[in-house]
């Protein structure tokens, strides 16, 4: 109850708190409150942050001569449509810049606004635009300058910076790159920006394979495409260095050799190896072989989207749970798929010796007839051999679907035991920790940050209430055991409380029903019985 009213009271402040600042203030607190910390930054800075990505892919395509002449004209209305939010951020910065915490301290904090890194950054993202409707400037010297607009970014990154180096103050850089590429209490906000960074990454460089075997598009951004590739490897190549590098700190083993060795070996660090090879062996022999071929396999990129999502071990796990039952269902599906492959070959080998020419061909029949897909490039014809497929489809429904159905279902099992198991990490985190405002607030954007809902964490929070409620009892009772033992007086004080709790008791209880339990129970001894009725019999009667 405690808790939930100091969360009434929290939600009150936050709402009555804006009603009593300034507009400025207000208009701070909705634009920018939380505007550097990451996780908790406001929607507004969310929304600038996407607007920078797409100004970057509308300058990928306005590179491109033919994409850019067809739609010249809704190029410009774009960068007018960012022009405008970029330079009501500006402005908006700098009529709050007496209420923000970094400039609020000085004399003038607008003009230390203005001049400030990130002022300067916000000025140089639309300045260019201005300039150009000043005096004469090349299309493409304008291009290269709104490629700035991706500075406006350090505004993003700069608390998870100072974030990291707090956490990691007085650390090695080998500890460094670990807790910036590995995940652990260390890395902060910049872990997870590292992270988003190399999913982009991967996404970016995936899509670019695929639109590269596009002849239309290939012919317009084969330049882009190299650059992004070059680039791409640049990054895989320094993740995997600096991943070889710091995974003895993963294993904290004073062994690097071994450590690293082992990474290298590992999935992981296999996956991490071909990631990049297809690059490198294009520059080092494509001038002697033909490795075309080889550009397909940068696709295995996508699988290291594994290593940032839970899902891939979630069904590995149900995998080595449901082995046993797997197995079993797919030694039926094999059995029943060799029986009527033979049984095909028998009953249509005359009819058509060129389709079902020997048991292996009849195998494929099985397999698509099994699975329901029936392609019709082979199809029985004699009487035999439909009533086989028929009846081959039918059983087909119900063998393909179990292991679909156990898959399901032990994928959902695992979904639940991880979300209970986290629900309980977290609870245990918070338990014997006061629940101050500043604890609430950081307890809940952690769980958040875990995709837990409101309604999960306000009952995670009560029930941390309820468990430290119930050891400050414990520990009271204890205490005033042991005071007890000690002091004489504080031991007869301390009788003289309860016994008048007793007697409060006692004046507001239903009697009858008590001694009925008293007596019935068999748990009850003699010495509870006669206290009851002892101090039943001292109470004030009604009308006294």
């Amino acid at each position: 109850m405690a808790l939930r009213n100091k969360g009434l009271d929290m939600q009150a402040n936050q709402v009555m708190t804006p009603a009593l600042v300034s507009l400025r203030m207000r208009a701070y607190l909705y634009f920018f409150n939380g505007d550097g910390t990451g996780a908790e930054r406001s929607g507004f800075s969310r929304f600038i942050f996407y607007l920078i990505l797409l100004n970057l892919v509308a300058l990928l395509f306005e590179s491109a001569p033919g994409i850019n002449d067809a739609y010249q004209h809704w190029f410009y209305l774009f960068d007018i449509f960012s022009i405008f939010v970029f330079s009501a951020e500006y402005l908006l910065r700098l009529y709050v810049a007496p209420d923000t915490p970094e400039f609020s301290k000085f004399a003038w904090p607008r003009v230390r606004y203005a001049t400030s890194f990130l002022g300067v950054l916000d000025l140089i993202a639309i300045l260019p635009f201005f300039l150009g409707l000043l005096l004469a400037v090349d299309a493409r010297v304008m291009r290269v300058l709104r490629l700035l607009r991706i500075l406006k970014v350090t505004y993003f990154l700069s608390a998870a910076i100072k974030d990291f180096r707090r956490l990691n103050a007085g650390r090695t850089f080998r500890q460094k790159i670990h807790a910036a590429l590995f995940d652990s209490e260390q890395g902060g906000k910049l872990y997870h920006a590292v992270e988003m960074f190399l999913i982009f990454w991967i996404v970016i460089s995936v899509l670019s394979i695929v639109f590269e075997s596009v002849d239309g598009i290939r012919t317009h951004f084969s330049l882009h495409f190299f650059i992004l590739d070059a680039a791409s490897f640049v990054v895989f190549a320094t993740e995997y260095c600096l991943r070889v590098y710091a995974y003895p700190e993963e294993l904290k083993t004073r062994n690097a050799f071994l450590a690293r060795t082992k990474f290298m070996t590992s999935f992981g660090g296999l996956l991490d190896l071909v990631a990049i090879l297809p690059f490198m062996l294009e520059m080092l022999l494509g001038n002697f072989v033909d490795l075309r071929f080889l550009r397909i396999v940068r696709m295995v990129r996508l699988l290291k989207l594994g290593r940032y999502s839970s899902a891939s071990d979630t069904m590995f796990a149900v995998i080595k749970k449901e082995a046993p039952v797997l197995m079993a269902s797919s030694f039926v599906m094999g059995l029943l798929v060799f029986i009527t492959a033979a049984l095909g070959y028998t009953l249509e080998r005359d009819a058509q010796p060129d389709k079902f020419e020997n048991i292996p061909q009849a195998l494929y029949w099985a397999v698509i007839t099994l699975a329901s897909v029936g392609y019709g490039d082979i199809s029985p014809i004699t009487p035999g051999g439909r009533l086989v497929t028929v009846i081959l489809a039918l059983v087909g429904i119900g063998i393909f679907a179990i292991p679909a159905a156990i898959m399901a279902s032990g994928f959902t099992d695992q979904l639940r035991m991880n979300r209970e198991q986290l629900k309980l990490d977290l609870l245990l985190e918070i338990q014997g920790k006061e629940l101050n405002e500043a604890n609430i607030e950081a307890f809940t954007q952690h769980a958040k940050n875990k995709n837990l809902t409101d309604r999960e964490i306000r009952e995670l929070l009560e029930q941390s209430q309820e468990a430290n409620t119930e050891n400050d009892v414990r520990n009271e009772q204890h205490d005033s055991l042991i005071l007890a033992s000690k002091n004489n007086e504080y031991a007869l004080a301390h009788y003289r409380i309860l016994l008048s709790r007793l007697q409060a008791l006692v004046s507001v209880a239903d009697n009858k029903y008590i001694q009925h339990q008293l007596q019935a129970d068999q748990q009850s001894n003699e010495l509870e019985r006669n206290i009851w009725q002892e101090l039943n019999r001292s109470r004030p009667k009604s009308g006294q």
